[in-house]
């Protein structure tokens, strides 16, 4: 189990480091149907790894069965909160071994970006801090898209084994 754990984040860091193919027209597609049009460039916000990634987890979903809109929307966007640099690649091997090893620590140094303007914060801090907030800050985003209420409550809840989007998080785990 820990072997997999392993060999599936080696391959995230190669994925981020910029060896992934770019999506297909046909991606592109399944992209545009399953977002609103609203949403679309919020989809494109995110690097090349994290749009492949999505979409994985959006047809892992499907061939699993789900053919929810809402949950297939939130598949797209379940990791937009890291666009835009605000999770930069150094940042997510700390924040998975920090979850691993030391989550206390870490949930002491991560400043949570919703709270990050009422306090001067160094940048490194607020960085752990989207990488930590990461479903908060794009639950917030995709609300601003115009995604429906249970697409954001399903993005925002994507970390939770047994929440609302549980079956979202368990595609997500192996995708």
């Amino acid at each position: 189990m820990i072997l997999q754990k392993v060999h599936y984040r080696l391959g995230q860091v190669r994925q981020q480091m910029g060896f992934v193919q770019p999506l297909t027209l046909d991606e592109h597609r399944e992209v545009t149907r399953w977002l609103p049009q609203s949403a679309l460039s919020l989809f494109y916000t995110m690097t090349p790894a994290d749009q492949r990634h999505s979409v994985r987890v959006c047809q892992g979903l499907q061939e699993s069965g789900c053919q929810e809109e809402d949950m297939l929307a939130a598949a797209l966007l379940h990791d937009v909160g890291k666009a835009e640099g605000r999770v930069p690649f150094w940042t997510r091997p700390v924040i998975v071994l920090g979850k691993l090893l030391a989550p206390a620590l870490l949930s002491k140094i991560a400043v949570s970006p919703l709270d990050a303007e009422k306090s001067r914060v160094t940048r490194w801090r607020l960085t752990l801090g989207y990488a930590w907030w990461h479903a908060e800050v794009g639950a917030e985003l995709a609300q601003a898209a115009g995604l429906s209420e249970r697409a954001v409550l399903y993005i925002k809840t994507h970390h939770q084994a047994n929440g609302p989007a549980s079956i979202l998080h368990r595609i997500d785990e192996v995708s």
